[in-house]
């Protein structure tokens, strides 16, 4: 597709992303750290992987269309809360909330939007946990806070939506109400493996290597509290695009310009 030029100037484009390839650099980097100090401490890592991506201007294009938004800088910045994204998958359901409630702990990731599609999952079955955070990217001296989304999952629940995508995409967001009715019920049996597994798993916690049932072993468990279980404002995207955003990221980025 023929893309506009913005403001007809590539150099703020190229500015832009930079801010977001470097916030997404950050946020990678504090998530690997994560990664290995779970496996020192614990000798047990929740997190099976982590994968990263940049929107390209063709689907940053295609998302402003779709949102009846002019095609500027300044708009992208706004109401695109997705350019930078990760996606965490990890093994059991129970490990999302974890990993979210540690993300959250993290003194210069600020946490500005929850989206718990498992609590709350989508009609078409969608089920995964999105946090809009910002972080401080360093320009000159001066912090520009930049967004990124990170999006927690299962392996089952990426499974799935893997084939959801493809679905979505082949045929336009029109599929076939057979085929919507078939992945709606894969996502109920995906949803019923994960809480089968972290059962099973649970189970197993509760016996030492002799395979003896440990006495006081409470195998409750965890569940979203207040601070993990919300759903923000939605629309049809399922990236989780949201138009309100922080307001200190809005002025940081009025200075933008000057980098």
């Amino acid at each position: 597709m023929n893309l506009p030029v913005f403001y007809d100037l590539t150099e703020d484009w190229n500015r832009t992303m930079f801010l977001y390839d470097s916030a997404l650099r950050i946020v990678n980097t504090k998530l690997e750290i994560m990664s290995n100090q779970f496996m020192m401490t614990n000798h047990y890592n929740p997190i099976e992987h982590i994968t990263s991506r940049l929107k390209t201007p063709e689907s940053i294009a295609k998302k402003m269309d779709h949102n009846n938004r002019e095609l500027t800088v300044p708009n992208i910045v706004k109401y695109i809360n997705d350019i930078a994204g990760i996606r965490i998958v990890c093994s059991f359901e129970s490990e999302i909330y974890n990993i979210a409630r540690l993300i959250k702990k993290q003194a210069d990731i600020k946490v500005l939007k929850i989206k718990d599609y498992i609590m709350f999952p989508k009609e078409n079955g969608y089920a995964s946990y999105h946090m809009i955070v910002s972080v401080p990217v360093y320009m000159q001296g001066h912090a520009i806070e930049t967004k990124v989304e990170i999006q927690i999952r299962t392996i089952a629940m990426d499974f799935w939506a893997s084939l959801e995508h493809k679905m979505y995409y082949k045929f336009e967001g029109n599929a076939p109400e057979s085929i919507k009715k078939e992945l709606k019920e894969c996502a109920e049996i995906a949803g019923y493996l994960d809480r089968k597994m972290m059962a099973i798993n649970n189970e197993i916690k509760g016996y030492n290597k002799e395979g003896e049932r440990m006495p006081d072993y409470n195998s409750t468990v965890y569940a979203s509290d207040e601070d993990f279980g919300k759903l923000v404002d939605d629309d049809a995207d399922v990236l989780g695009h949201s138009a309100d955003v922080d307001e200190d990221v809005d002025k940081s980025f009025e200075n933008w310009e000057s980098f």
